[in-house]
């Protein structure tokens, strides 16, 4: 089974890019999974956070409140795989606020996961901390979006050598994080500054990065391959790219994390690893955990 376990709804595109894409209605993500041979697909509430509500969502779509979209999602549970989402700030944006109700409201609707947390606050904050023990103690995987410390974005923030990312996994270490975003797969390769840490490295990995590290040291840590920040990370040295998929076989996650309703476009992320499987560079048990057997051993049971 192929599981994209990284897929909005609506108008995603920002202000400077209005008219260069169609909002995915339903019936496009519907027929883009069939399209590209996606048996399912995780759907993540978009616009949760203040950082990341984009002008064309407020103003051109309709039904995007955070229910609409998690119930939406839920109406077509044969296909999408509903995600809740919450911000570590609400309920009086204090480190002791209680998501229960909250969290308990999602699981009765179907959800089997929550994130992609977009909240620009730092990685280890408290408020963080508070919500993914949460999240975790009802067996909820949680997927974020990373990124540093300078302005003009959303996500957790982080230092070079994610600092903060460790230490929220070992305050949660019974809570499933998947990572994903600039700063977060920036880390694969050594030698991350503030500046390439919001950004997409292109010079060729030399030596392995805080990611891999992480990847190793904790089980509860998971990496979402979506995006132009995962498919840069993967292809900016190839060779180093096979040999990661490889390795972290066990802790990858397919994704696409596509945002135009063009169904003349496609991410790039299942035809590489295709390309791979077909080369003999990525064995069919690797492609196959990648693929989906990963994403079904980490999401709460339907």
């Amino acid at each position: 089974m192929t599981i994209d376990f990284h897929t909005h709804i609506g108008q995603l595109y920002g202000v400077y890019t209005i008219g260069q894409g169609q909002p995915i209605t339903w019936d496009e993500i519907l027929a883009r999974l069939d399209a590209e041979g996606i048996d399912q697909a995780v759907m993540l509430p978009s616009g949760v956070s203040p950082e990341a509500v984009t002008f064309p969502s407020l103003v051109y779509c309709e039904n995007m409140s955070i229910r609409d979209q998690f119930l939406g999602a839920a109406r077509h549970r044969d296909r999408l795989i509903p995600f809740g989402n919450l911000d570590p700030r609400w309920l009086g944006n204090k480190p002791t606020a209680d998501f229960r109700p909250l969290l308990e409201w999602f699981l009765e609707h179907g959800a089997r996961g929550i994130g992609e947390i977009t909240a620009n606050i730092p990685a280890d904050d408290p408020r963080t901390v508070n919500l993914f023990r949460q999240i975790g103690e009802l067996q909820l995987p949680v997927l974020i979006h990373n990124v540093g410390f300078q302005p003009g974005t959303y996500g957790l923030q982080d230092d070079p050598g994610m600092p903060r990312l460790e230490s929220l996994l070992q305050s949660v270490p019974d809570t499933i994080v998947v990572g994903h975003g600039q700063g977060f797969w920036a880390e694969i390769a050594a030698g991350v500054t503030p500046e390439s840490k919001m950004g997409y490295p292109k010079e060729p990995i030399e030596a392995e990065g805080a990611l891999c590290r992480l990847l190793r040291a904790y089980p509860n840590l998971y990496a979402d391959i979506s995006a132009n920040s995962g498919y840069n990370a993967l292809t900016r040295t190839p060779e180093f790219g096979v040999r990661f998929l490889n390795h972290f076989q066990d802790k990858l996650l397919f994704g696409t994390d596509h945002t135009f309703g063009r169904r003349d476009l496609h991410m790039p992320h299942l035809a590489y690893l295709k390309r791979l499987l077909a080369e003999g560079q990525l064995s069919q048990t690797a492609y196959d955990k990648i693929t989906g057997l990963n994403a079904l051993r980490i999401l709460r049971p339907a």
